[in-house]
């Protein structure tokens, strides 16, 4: 979801655009992002991530695990809709059950080199680190504990 989402079919020559004509490897990455974008007719929604997350969250997916997932997208969150992603998360997270699983995986910036990776677990609201990881996927650091 994005409040105002570029299509990576028809906006393609746009998104490529941002990337420096030097960046080789980044610009192959996005291009194969693209391409399987465009093969799986994958679009991104038009709206606020915490409205979305609400009304995503308060859909019951009994016998699956229900995943949700952002990459570098908090820190540019307003403080309400951060609010209301975490008021999402939490409600749905109380929901949870064995057999209906809730899971929450983030990308993020904390201050550290590349940004933290972490997966949130329900029922039970277990944070568990799984590493770091470069903001343009060059590299990721898997630091998951052993099970």
């Amino acid at each position: 979801v994005d409040l105002a989402p570029l299509d990576p079919v028809t906006d393609r020559a746009r998104l490529l655009a941002y990337i420096w004509a030097d960046q080789a490897a980044r610009l192959a990455r996005c291009q194969a992002a693209m391409d399987l974008a465009q093969r799986l007719e994958l679009r991104v929604s038009q709206g606020d991530a915490g409205d979305w997350a609400a009304s995503r969250l308060d859909q019951a997916h009994p016998g699956r695990l229900h995943l949700i997932y952002h990459t570098v997208a908090a820190q540019y969150f307003p403080a309400a809709t951060a609010q209301k992603l975490d008021a999402a998360l939490q409600k749905a997270g109380g929901r949870a059950t064995a057999r209906a699983p809730l899971a929450h995986l983030a990308m993020e910036a904390d201050g550290g080199t590349g940004a933290a990776l972490t997966l949130t677990l329900w029922p039970g609201g277990q944070v568990i680190p799984l590493g770091r990881a470069d903001f343009h996927g060059r590299w990721v650091n898997w630091q998951a504990p052993t099970l």
